[in-house]
């Protein structure tokens, strides 16, 4: 798209920014250009704002949500810091949204962003603005909690599927962190103001045996996790919890660093494969990040992604599985777009009836019928979701 557009594709492998050039879509008449960060520190996904509406401006690094990492390295050596206290919370399977601010000319805007795009862009924006209306206190937080200078949120539930399924949760937030200082020093969400916003549920704390007691977490995950399935990508869907955030409150310091926690059949999933080719797990859930940060992911996007945490030649043996997730995707992706313009000329919405929409304009698609009629149904559900995200927010407008 001309609004969201980025030096992209080569420059993703061989630099650690990518530029950027895209349209606030919370804030239309903006146009920024800047850098996002791809290093793999606490400045994952940082933005650097360059220029607003053509004009040079002098912003501080925005930090967002830092990259995640396992408490350990090949071979399961461990590498907890020294704790004063490790804060347990429950992890959510979804898409990270990071609430920020910028300023221009003396004005102050409010915006959402994905990890790797400064933006949140086509569905993101649709969900996202159905989260806005439903916890209007969303950008109230900056004024109740002054000193944080953003929010971390996963937005998760049936209707932006992952791997973990949610049976009971179409589409719902919650509060992680938020960030405070000039290098992005994590906040519990515990000493946050929240209003009615859901906060991630805390599970607890440890203070010592850390190792013990992260096994005994792990194992009592595997107890809970169901497997129901494989999705048309053969990647495995899963009942129960992706697994918890280990916040560390390291000693002798204010710094808090978050590490997280996964069952054994996840975690293997992504660990297991470092001698071998990569899994159809490791690269759907790839290609789903890539999809939530860019409009249109290239196979040297997917490649940068799994690159931070497998070796190249790795990725290089697996690369026709790759390149076949990658069409798939892009697949689904064109057919519900096809099908969308579809429902609008013949005057379908949300709420018709599917299989009167699936004999209407099946024929006019050239797809397995029954991907046309699980797209039929996801479509359904975007446009629910935009019906109900039209009423009125400062944001929506």
């Amino acid at each position: 798209m001309a609004q969201q557009r980025m030096k992209r594709g080569q420059q993703v492998l061989d630099s650690d920014y990518s530029e950027f050039s895209a349209t606030d879509p919370f804030n239309p008449k903006n146009h920024v250009e800047g850098r996002v960060s791809f290093s793999k520190d606490t400045g994952y996904g940082s933005l650097k704002i360059k220029k607003i509406n053509g004009e040079s401006v002098d912003q501080p690094q925005i930090f967002g949500t830092p990259k995640i990492a396992y408490p350990f390295g090949l071979g399961h050596n461990y590498r907890f810091p020294s704790a004063k206290r490790i804060y347990r919370f429950r992890k959510y399977d979804g898409t990270n949204i990071f609430m920020y601010r910028y300023r221009n000319n003396g004005m102050e805007y409010i915006t959402f962003k994905v990890r790797l795009f400064p933006f949140l862009r086509g569905r993101y924006i649709t969900m996202w603005k159905h989260i806005l209306r439903k916890y209007q206190q969303i950008t109230e937080l900056f004024k109740i909690n002054p000193d944080v200078t953003g929010f971390s949120f996963e937005l998760y539930g049936s209707d932006n599927p992952h791997m973990i399924q949610y049976d009971d949760v179409k589409l719902d937030i919650v509060l992680l962190f938020g960030l405070r200082g000039r290098q992005g020093q994590i906040v519990l969400n515990t000493e946050l103001e929240a209003g009615d916003i859901p906060k991630a549920e805390q599970l607890g704390t440890v203070e010592k045996d850390y190792v013990w007691h992260y096994e005994q977490e792990q194992q009592d995950l595997d107890r809970r996790l169901e497997f129901i399935g494989l999705n048309e990508s053969q990647a495995p869907m899963f009942r129960g919890e992706e697994g918890s955030i280990w916040y560390v409150k390291v000693k002798g310091t204010n710094e808090i660093r978050p590490y997280k926690c996964k069952p054994h059949r996840i975690e293997q999933v992504h660990w297991s494969q470092r001698q071998t080719q990569l899994s159809a797990t490791v690269i759907w859930a790839t290609t789903l990040k890539a999809f939530e940060n860019w409009e249109n992911p290239e196979l040297d996007e997917i490649i940068a992604i799994l690159n931070e945490d497998y070796p190249i030649h790795q990725i290089t043996i697996s690369m026709e599985q790759i390149k076949q997730m990658l069409n798939i995707a892009k697949n689904a992706a064109d057919t519900q777009k096809k099908i969308w313009e579809l429902m609008v000329m013949h005057e379908f919405d949300g709420n018709t009836d599917t299989a009167t929409v699936f004999h209407r304009i099946a024929n006019e698609l050239d797809q397995d019928k029954r991907l046309i009629y699980k797209s039929i149904k996801n479509v359904q559900k975007m446009m629910k979701i935009e019906d109900e995200s039209t009423k009125h927010h400062p944001l929506l407008a």
